[in-house]
């Protein structure tokens, strides 16, 4: 091993001796579970999504324009992506029948990204003029109510494009949120009705909050009812999901294909619909992120007992005061998005990683520059402010990262 790596034991090391446990490895021999990864990472993007709300809203200042933009492009978005063999596929996949007709199929969709993203709750109603599905969780609900309007948007045309793909088009439901976490109810709750069976009057795109022709149908659960794991994560469902057409996900299945960032999914569409229209600049799109994420990254570590939080979740020897606590969290990360990288220095004096930039920005690349700010605002407050971490510049598909002390007096 490298004379600028401290000594560790590689992540192979004692492969087979011991039952194997599905884990990431902190570079101190701290093992998080599985569970507990898949938990982090989710609240994690969450995070990420909510910074970049704040960076529209900057942008886009009035909430119903910001609401409008959103919640348009994501229709035509999300149409578009499922009306095609993308969308056959999915329907294979989530068993549905040939005599399914119209996007009340939107439902079985929505429930089978809700448990893979850990949002347990429950399917109430699941038919061709209605669907109601009640959340008890969602990591999405400090992001802010238009992006609530937007996920419900989206999984109206979600369910349109997979009628679309499948050839059986039918009726078209409205997808209406009548109760947001994120807006303080207990529950998130999606009702999708039929309008020519439950008549309501017409509303704009971004009023997908109720209110609703059948709220006497509602099925609420307690608070002292409510789950608190996915089905993956419970014994009772023999730790797998299963869906309304009998679908099932194993744990490791939902792991791998739960993470993404939705803010490139939802926003981007609106950010360069605001730079095409001469609204914004790139250069200054880029400016704000870099503000608000730095901004993010400094006020996360800034009270002591935050520091120290995180150097006894990653397992830091008490001796450790320098970049590498900094290090093994972004490698921590890494493994958690199961982005490769190679570690060319993991000193008291530098760290450095060569990490996949698409696999570590999550297949949208406006994160890259997020991260780096989000990470040099944590290494002041995590670390101390002698420290910096940027980007070094190599091959195209690298992110060479780079933690170590250095002097700039326009920082």
């Amino acid at each position: 091993m490298s004379k600028k790596i401290d000594e560790r034991n590689p992540r192979e090391v004692g492969h087979g001796a011991l039952p194997d446990h599905p884990a990431v490895k902190t570079p101190w021999e701290k093992l998080i579970s599985v569970h507990d990864a898949h938990h982090f990472i989710l609240k994690h993007v969450g995070l990420l999504d909510a910074d970049f709300m704040q960076v529209l809203r900057i942008i886009v200042p009035d909430y119903e324009d910001r609401a409008d933009r959103l919640c348009s492009n994501i229709r035509e978005q999300a149409r578009a992506i499922y009306d095609s063999p993308y969308g056959v596929q999915t329907c294979d996949k989530l068993h549905i029948h040939p005599f399914m007709c119209g996007n009340f199929m939107g439902g079985l969709l929505g429930d089978a990204g809700d448990e893979r993203l850990l949002m347990c709750g429950r399917v109430n109603d699941f038919g061709s003029h209605r669907v109601e599905k009640e959340l008890d969780v969602c990591y999405w609900d400090i992001v802010g109510s238009e992006f609530c309007r937007t996920t419900v948007v989206g999984l109206q045309n979600q369910g349109l494009g997979l009628s679309q793909a499948s050839g059986q088009t039918g009726n078209n439901l409205d997808y209406c949120m009548v109760e947001a976490k994120g807006c303080g109810d207990l529950h998130c709750r999606i009702v999708a009705e039929d309008r020519e069976k439950f008549p309501m009057p017409e509303h704009k795109v971004w009023e997908s909050f109720g209110p609703i022709a059948t709220a006497d149908q509602i099925k609420f659960t307690a608070r002292d009812e409510m789950a608190d794991e996915s089905m993956i994560y419970r014994e009772e469902c023999g730790y797998r999901y299963t869906g309304g057409t009998c679908q099932e996900e194993e744990t490791a299945e939902s792991y791998i294909t739960c993470f993404t960032c939705l803010a490139g999914y939802y926003m981007e569409p609106v950010f360069q619909d605001a730079i095409q229209k001469g609204e914004i600049t790139e250069e200054l799109l880029n400016h704000i992120i870099r503000c608000v994420f730095e901004a993010c990254g400094k006020t996360a570590y800034r009270d002591f007992y935050a520091v120290r939080g995180l150097r006894g979740w990653l397992g830091v020897p008490d001796e450790i005061h320098d970049g590498r606590t900094l290090g093994a969290y972004i490698e921590t990360i890494c493994q958690m998005l199961r982005a490769d990288y190679k570690i060319e220095a993991f000193n008291q004096d530098e760290v450095i990683y060569n990490i996949d930039r698409t696999a570590v920005t999550m297949r949208y690349p406006r994160l890259a520059t997020a991260y780096l700010a989000l990470w040099n605002g944590m290494c002041k407050t995590l670390v101390g402010t002698e420290w910096f971490c940027w980007e070094e510049e190599t091959e195209e598909n690298i992110l060479r990262i780079k933690i170590a002390r250095k002097i700039d007096k326009f920082c």
